[in-house]
């Protein structure tokens, strides 16, 4: 009788969650039509003509790229923000803290800098997303090679040590930016200005499969961070061995992290928002229908917010959306956890 009276609620919990689960997967299906809807008008508008056959291939094949890239971004930052967040037992961070933003520009800059703005490292997509995202991650792991050594759980100071990394690096992008000729900064200015709207489609098909992969990897470890969540002492009761697993989720994150910056741009707090939503909307603590939730409302957010800024012809920048509802919350949470 006990066995059935905790076996109910665990089951209402469950078709909940796949409730939640199926709506949000019905919500992008229906923004994936505005987003496309979107496109064809905008175009039509902009150009005062009507949709032809050859004119809608040609906007969807830029539409199909972008839409796979939204999609692979917004998931990815929301996994690997969820994971930040278990490691480092706190809701109001995001491994953008550490400065993948800055050290993205900081990364431009140094290229057209060094080798001016013709060089095949700056102009191919391909090179170039990939010289920034083996530089970031390089970077990163370097930080927690050196912060982390010796099995010390130094999450904190990584995070201030970061904030101080992007002071400087951005700083010093800025002084290099002064240095150039006028067209060697527009060309970076451009390079460093990637957003959801003008994504670098390019090379998606090198950032998915890799994307794909860290995913998996996060997700095959939910049980892991089911316990990591209980915190460090806690969870090596139970067997996890914190410090390694700790060190292997910062290595998929600065990876994840990366590839997204370097295809998206910097989206600081999309993680925080769409992690933070999910943690609401579901009321549990299990991380794989966390996980699954949190891409998902990442994937709506970015598409949905996309199509409605096409349909504003760039009005309202879905960037600074993001951004400022992600600062209110943090002073939210803020006010919140002092209140307890």
């Amino acid at each position: 009788m006990a066995k059935d009276e905790e076996f109910q609620p665990r089951h209402n919990q469950n078709k909940r969650i796949m409730f939640i689960l199926t709506v949000l997967a019905l919500l992008i299906a229906l923004s994936i039509g505005l987003y496309i809807f979107s496109r064809t008008y905008a175009h039509s508008m902009r150009l005062g003509i009507e949709m032809t056959e050859q004119a809608f291939e040609r906007i969807m094949g830029r539409t199909v790229p972008a839409i796979i890239g939204m999609a692979a971004a917004g998931g990815i930052i929301a996994l690997v923000s969820l994971a930040f967040q278990t490691i480092t037992q706190s809701r109001i961070l995001t491994p953008s803290m550490i400065g993948f933003d800055a050290v993205f520009m900081g990364t431009q800059t140094v290229l057209v800098f060094a080798f001016g703005s013709f060089t095949p490292f700056f102009q191919d997509p391909a090179r170039n997303f990939l010289v920034s995202s083996v530089v970031m991650v390089v970077i990163s792991m370097a930080m927690f090679g050196s912060i982390l050594r010796k099995n010390k759980n130094n999450i904190i100071f990584l995070l201030m040590f970061g904030i101080v990394l992007s002071g400087i690096v951005s700083n010093g992008a800025r002084y290099l930016q002064t240095l150039m000729s006028f067209y060697d900064f527009y060309q970076v200015q451009a390079a460093t200005a990637v957003t959801v709207m003008n994504m670098n489609t390019a090379v998606i098909h090198i950032a998915w499969p890799i994307i794909v992969v860290i995913a998996i990897l996060l997700i095959m470890k939910h049980r892991t961070y089911d316990a990591m969540s209980l915190g460090p002492e806690q969870s090596k009761s139970l067997g996890v061995a914190y410090n390694r697993e700790m060190n292997y989720t910062l290595i998929l994150i600065s990876i994840g992290m990366s590839v997204a910056t370097a295809l998206i741009g910097s989206l600081a707090f999309l993680g925080l928002l769409v992690v933070n939503a999910s943690r609401e909307l579901l009321k549990t603590h299990r991380h794989l229908p966390l996980f699954i939730c949190s891409a998902f409302v990442a994937v709506l957010t970015l598409i949905m917010g996309s199509a409605t800024e096409q349909l504003l012809q760039g009005s309202i920048p879905l960037t600074t959306i993001i951004n400022l509802v992600g600062c209110t919350y943090v002073f939210y949470l803020i006010l919140k956890e002092n209140r307890i």
